[in-house]
């Protein structure tokens, strides 16, 4: 096998080239130093003659060693590549900078793969090249062939059009102005059709952001229209659905997530239904960003969650309840309080721990019928409720039902409950059920440890004394709840 690692060097050197010219425009001091670099290590490569490279979604392949395969910017080439259907790249003997510039322009879309400019570099598209004029590489001294000076120095100096986006995001968030929000708004408008064509779901969340976010400082009729109308052009189902799906993957940037939150919360009019399929489909641990995004449209999310509350099987009506309770709307309570009749266990259960998240003194009465509820996770989900509404007068309700409740959780959570409310009575209560209780009546250290979280929300002397003999027991789960409760 020949020796690649002037290949590699080169490609190195491109990768670091090519990420800097996205971010940055050609003048560039720094893009301008990562080309020199790159035009001195492109002549050692001419000793191998023609090469070619595998194009894969992961990187580029020779023979089939896997060049640089831990470098994150020659792969973001490559991937780019890949989705425009190249397949393998032929780099002959005397390719320059300027055709490297042009690798760069069909990696982002802006040049055909067959363009003339790509010189002595030729894309294959499976088995089919784009480029056949250099099929059979000239000799290192031949100098290339000369490009139309006036298109490649005006490819040169345009933006990749997600740096050109980026940019006028910036004015957006900073104009001053109504001219300069009108000129940014405009030009955006001109690439969508671009931004749609490159893509980048990221850049289009980031737009989407901060034409919501301008909205806040703007009363013009005509620019709110033009926002409206450039809003539009993004909220096609297709791009609402890659945000939504985006929104759920695992391996995202905190800066693209929090792009991707706001701008799903922005489109929530009408991204409702497609957040709660991809909130039911996601796994627990990837939902918390369909969870973030209903907080960052807050009322707007309130009614077309009503909608599917109101028209959707049992467990989107479920889904929708607990959305509702993330949206932080006074205008949700009544929502939830009708839920919480629904027939379906899982939808009363989430309507009530919604309930629970936006707290309030309303919130205890339409849960104290759920105490009796034929579903333990049901009447666990209305003790919470009722201990976090604050009315001091449920507390006998609830040590009533301490006698009557057989389910360890929903006595669990009845204690706690108590030790919430904090009315004068709960200490007594409570430190009754932290005991081991007797020998025909022994209590399970879960049911201890429950009262003892309990007694950590009383503020008396007596409770801390209580829970400091308690963090000595001799079972460790009841030490650990008293540790805890004592801070």
């Amino acid at each position: 096998m020949p020796d690649l690692s002037a290949l590699e060097r080169a490609l190195g050197a491109i990768g670091t080239a090519f990420r800097l010219h996205r971010l940055y425009p050609p003048s560039h001091r720094a893009v301008q130093e990562a080309m020199r670099q790159v035009e001195v290590l492109l002549p050692p490569i001419a000793e191998l003659g023609t090469v070619e490279c595998k194009v894969g979604v992961t990187g580029f392949h020779v023979q089939r060693q896997h060049l640089l395969p831990r470098n994150a910017q020659l792969a973001e080439i490559a991937s780019l590549l890949y989705a425009r259907s190249v397949r393998a790249v032929q780099i002959s003997p005397g390719v320059t900078t300027e055709q490297v510039l042009a690798l760069f322009a069909v990696a982002t879309g802006h040049l055909p793969p067959g363009d003339p400019s790509l010189g002595r570099i030729t894309l294959v598209h499976g088995r089919r090249t784009t480029q056949t004029a250099l099929r059979v590489p000239l000799p290192a001294s031949e100098p290339p062939a000369p490009v139309a000076a006036g298109a490649t120095a005006n490819r040169a100096d345009a933006l990749p059009v997600d740096v050109e986006t980026r940019r006028l995001v910036g004015t957006l968030a900073t104009a001053e102005s109504v001219e300069g929000l009108h000129g940014a708004a405009e030009r955006l408008q001109q690439l969508v059709p671009d931004l749609l064509a490159l893509g980048d779901i990221a850049v289009v969340a980031e737009v989407i952001m901060s034409l919501d976010r301008a909205l806040h400082r703007i009363d013009d009729p005509d620019l709110l229209e033009r926002f409206g109308a450039l809003a539009g052009a993004l909220a096609d189902p297709p791009i609402i659905e890659r945000l939504i799906a985006r929104l759920g993957e695992a391996r995202v940037t905190p800066q693209e997530r929090g792009a991707l939150v706001a701008g799903v919360g922005a489109l929530a009019s009408v991204a409702i239904p497609s957040l709660i399929r991809g909130y039911l489909a996601a796994p627990a641990e990837l939902r918390e960003g369909y969870r973030a995004a209903i907080r960052a449209a807050a009322d707007r999310a309130v009614d077309p969650l009503s909608e599917v509350s109101r028209e959707g099987e049992a467990p989107a009506v479920a889904a929708a309840a607990h959305l509702l309770g993330l949206t932080g709307s006074p205008r949700a309570v009544p929502l939830l309080i009708e839920l919480v009749k629904h027939q379906a266990d899982p939808v009363r259960e989430a309507a009530l721990y919604a309930l629970a998240e936006l707290g309030g003194r309303e919130i205890t009465r339409p849960a104290i019928p759920a105490l009796k509820d034929g579903s333990a996770p049901v009447r666990m989900a209305a003790a919470k409720v009722i201990g976090l509404g604050g009315d001091l007068s449920t507390t006998a309700l609830l040590i009533r039902r301490l006698e009557q409740e057989e389910d360890e959780g929903v006595l669990s959570e009845l204690l706690m409950a108590i030790g919430r409310l904090g009315s004068p009575e709960a200490l007594t209560v409570l430190a009754k059920h932290a005991e081991p209780g007797g020998f025909m009546r022994r209590r399970t250290v879960h049911l201890r440890a429950a009262a003892i979280a309990g007694m950590g929300h009383l503020s008396s002397p007596e409770a801390r004394a209580l829970l400091a003999l308690y963090s000595h027991d001799k079972e460790p789960t009841v030490q650990r709840a008293a540790e805890a409760a004592l801070g």
